[in-house]
């Protein structure tokens, strides 16, 4: 039986879903994996938007191959984000929370205060994404009460959660997506979703069970797996 590694994270949870032998390539041999050029921007943008959020003077440091693309990114941050902001309590906060007895920790992006009425303020828990299409609603609900939880560890118990995308079409603009603070339900999802991958990971699961579909177009490790290997050879 495999040990329990010691946390897990939204992408560790998202990369078991995804593929169990994914997780194991990348936590149990941590294997790197290739680095999409969506992974570097991505990476880029928000070391951009967290100097920006401290009022310091952000530099970007990275490969000339995507360095119009951040810069564009970055742009639509400066243009249409970072006016939203009012109040930022909490800038790229780490967190560890239990659940269950299973460790869960995180980074947040943001906790913004905004004022409501007189003397009266709400926190906003926000995430920021950069993505190449328009996102579906919910996408990263798992990742959103997982950070929510975490802020409240942190003191920060947020009324509304927002992600705010930055969708890299050829030309880069700004769609956010508002969702109410996780309720009992939305937290018990949450659990049982973390505890069914501990339960595999706890089992030694490591099949891969994202082998033939879209997952192996961006799992950073396809060039190292032997099933995507053989798949490969067997459709084409």
């Amino acid at each position: 039986m495999s040990e329990r590694p010691v946390v897990f994270s939204a992408s560790s949870v998202s990369a078991y879903l995804d593929c169990h032998l994914r997780w194991f390539f990348g936590y149990i041999l941590n294997e790197q994996g290739e680095q999409s050029e969506a992974q570097r921007v991505g990476i880029a943008v928000h070391d951009y938007a967290e100097h920006r959020l401290r009022g310091e003077s952000p530099t970007i440091l990275h490969p000339l191959d995507s360095l119009i693309a951040v810069h564009a990114a970055a742009a639509v941050f400066d243009a249409d984000i970072l006016p939203t902001y009012r109040d930022p309590v909490l800038i790229e906060a780490a967190f560890q929370i239990a659940v269950n007895d299973i460790p869960f920790s995180g980074i947040l992006d943001a906790v913004d205060r905004q004022d409501i009425g007189p003397n009266t303020y709400a926190n906003i828990l926000r995430d920021l994404k950069t993505t190449s299409s328009r996102p579906k609603a919910g996408r990263y609900h798992f990742n959103m009460v997982g950070y929510w939880l975490g802020a409240r560890e942190l003191g920060h118990e947020a009324a509304i959660m927002q992600l705010d995308y930055i969708v890299r079409t050829k030309k880069p603009y700004y769609w956010p997506e508002v969702v109410a603070a996780p309720d009992e339900d939305d937290i018990e999802w949450f659990a049982a979703t973390l505890q069914a991958v501990a339960d595999g990971v706890g089992r030694a699961d490591y099949k891969p069970t994202g082998v033939g579909t879209r997952v192996c177009s961006y799992c950073p490790h396809k060039a190292i797996c032997g099933p995507y290997s053989r798949y490969k050879e067997v459709t084409q």
